[in-house]
């Protein structure tokens, strides 16, 4: 039974393995069949004909080379590969009868890799021989353009050689050299030496549209350098002399030589453009420009300052009109108040140094128009001048007005001092006479020291406000302290007037509880001395509050609130 097994296992593997073998021959006739199939169609190419056809072209030189390495190519190809092909496609249909299964693929792999390369012989064959006829055709083209081209540009270039000026030498010569490479490489493409042919094409295509672009570009540039720059310049020496003889100064006048200069650059240039350098024109034309535009800046400048000169002369004559009448407004003013007010803010001297400057621009306007007169001033310099005069003028009349608001305001504020002086003296008599209405024991060593010394404080404004030069910086300073002080001085004779009443319904409210308690009698007692010896009214309700409180809860509260409720205020 075991060997039974055995055997037909191996039956097994036996069958598996011939049916392998026959799948893997059956893939193998049918993959060579297909590559003969190729090759089939590669020999079917009339690959002759197109070398045939490509030997009309009577190539010579480097494209006579290339077709002939074609020729070769395609020789190898129909006399040995193409044969070489039908014995390796045959190998491997032998190699496939048998069993080395390795063997019969590496051949594959070989006759697969001839096809492929025959095939990309084939095509490079015919890639070539097509870009031969492309390149015959264009060039045989190119040679009818360029002869059209070069017609074109010598009719141009005789009938408008007025428009490129000293450039027709250099543009005759450079169409002559293109018309002489065009001449070679007409004689290589008839002679079929393509490969040559093309290197001088592209050469002379990009010179031949240098010279066209030259042709396009060198009309401008000429006309500018030709006519335009020279009327420019024209204009500008017959504006410059006009504006010398109507009166205009030029600062360090070099306007000539300046002109003279951009014309001699002018000349130079044309030199380029003989020379056909158009990029260098290009650059210089630029500079030109600029220059002949700094010239008509230059003149504008002067012809826009003398408006501003005419408008400048007036108003700086009506200012100084004006600041001159301040000025002695200010004078009389200040010597009207100085008869009675101390100034403090140097108003004195600010007035006399702002009439020395006002003096000093006039004789300063004075000189311009001198130096004007005489031309030895352009309008632009005296422009400057002129603003920074009318600059100063309104710096000048800002302080003057500041001065004049300064000083207007010394009688209102004096009137205002006074008022306030005899209203505050008011206050403190309303003060003392309430106090002495109530006729209290006495008041406390430090409150009359203060009610004394808001007293003074009056009597030091008073004697400021009555003195022979006011100080008005003084008085004001002193009516700050005095409003201050007043306020202050409210405030305790308010403070002392309830603690004095507060004391006294304290008093009076204790006589209930003197017999019944100590402590109320001995507060009583201690407050009374407080209150009528010392006058600490303070320190009389302190010691009597707590005592009281002992003996009714919040009592001491209920009096002081109360009394709050129904207290005036003090007139």
């Amino acid at each position: 039974m075991f060997n039974f097994t055995i055997l037909a296992i191996i039956l097994a593997l036996v069958v598996i393995a011939y049916l392998a073998i026959f799948v893997l021959q059956r893939a193998t006739v049918k993959k060579v069949n297909e590559l003969k199939a190729r090759k089939a169609q590669l020999e079917s190419l009339k690959v002759r004909n197109e070398l045939v056809e490509a030997r009309k072209l009577s190539l010579t030189g480097q494209s006579l080379k290339n077709y002939q390495k074609f020729e070769s190519d395609y020789n190898d190809v129909q006399n040995n590969k193409f044969l070489k092909i039908d014995q390796q496609a045959n190998l491997v249909l032998f190699e496939a009868r048998g069993i080395n299964i390795v063997k019969t693929r590496r051949e594959m792999v070989r006759l697969q890799s001839m096809v492929d390369d025959t095939e990309t012989t084939i095509k490079n064959v015919r890639a070539g021989l097509s870009d031969l006829k492309k390149i015959d055709e264009a060039h045989r083209e190119a040679i009818r353009d360029l002869k059209k081209k070069y017609e074109d540009l010598r009719k141009r270039l005789l009938a408008e050689n007025f428009k490129f000026g000293p450039a027709n030498p250099a543009l005759d010569q450079f169409l002559s050299q293109l018309e002489g490479d065009y001449d070679e490489f007409t004689r290589l493409t008839e002679a079929g030496d393509h490969a040559t042919a093309s290197d001088i094409y592209e050469q002379l295509a990009m010179e031949t549209t240098q010279m066209e672009n030259m042709m396009q570009d060198l009309p401008a540039y000429f006309d500018k350098l030709n006519v335009k720059y020279v009327e420019q310049l024209n204009e500008l020496a017959q504006g410059h002399a006009q504006l010398v003889a109507d009166g205009y100064v030029f600062p360090n006048d070099s306007v000539e030589q300046e002109l003279q200069a951009i014309d001699g650059q002018r000349q130079q240039v044309l030199n380029l453009l003989a020379d056909l350098k158009l990029k260098e024109v290009a650059e210089q034309n630029g500079y030109i420009e600029t220059r002949i535009d700094n010239m008509y800046d230059t003149m504008e400048t002067e012809v826009k300052a003398r408006q501003h000169v005419v408008k400048n002369a007036n108003n700086l004559s009506s200012d100084l009109l004006r600041l001159r009448e301040q000025n002695q407004a200010l004078t009389i003013e200040l010597d009207r108040l100085g008869q009675s007010f101390q100034f403090n803010h140097q108003e004195l001297e600010t007035r006399r140094t702002l009439l020395e400057q006002i003096n000093t621009a006039e004789a300063q306007i004075d000189h311009n128009d001198d130096l004007l007169e005489s031309k030895e001033i352009s309008y632009s310099e005296l422009r400057i001048q002129q603003e920074k005069l009318l600059k100063q003028f309104a710096e000048i009349e800002t302080q003057q007005v500041e001065i004049w608001d300064k000083i207007s305001g010394l009688e209102k504020a004096d009137r205002s001092a006074r008022q306030l002086g005899g209203q505050y003296q008011q206050e403190i008599e309303n003060i003392k006479h309430a106090v002495e209405r109530l006729n209290l024991p006495g008041l406390p060593a430090v409150y009359l020291e203060y009610f004394y010394a808001v007293s003074n404080e009056l009597e030091r404004l008073a004697k400021s406000l009555n003195a022979n030069l006011i100080d008005m910086d003084e008085v004001q300073r002193q009516l700050n302290i005095v409003s201050a002080d007043i306020d202050t001085l409210k405030e305790k004779t308010d403070d002392i007037v309830d603690e004095a009443a507060l004391t006294e319904q304290l008093l009076q409210y204790s006589n209930r509880y003197r017999a019944s308690s100590e402590r109320v009698a001995a507060a009583s007692e201690q407050a009374r001395m407080f209150y009528e010896r010392e006058y600490n009214f303070k320190q009389a309700m302190d010691v009597l509050g707590p005592a009281l409180n002992s003996v009714e809860p919040g009592i001491y509260e209920k009096i002081v609130d109360s009394y709050m409720r129904r207290k005036t205020p003090l007139s």
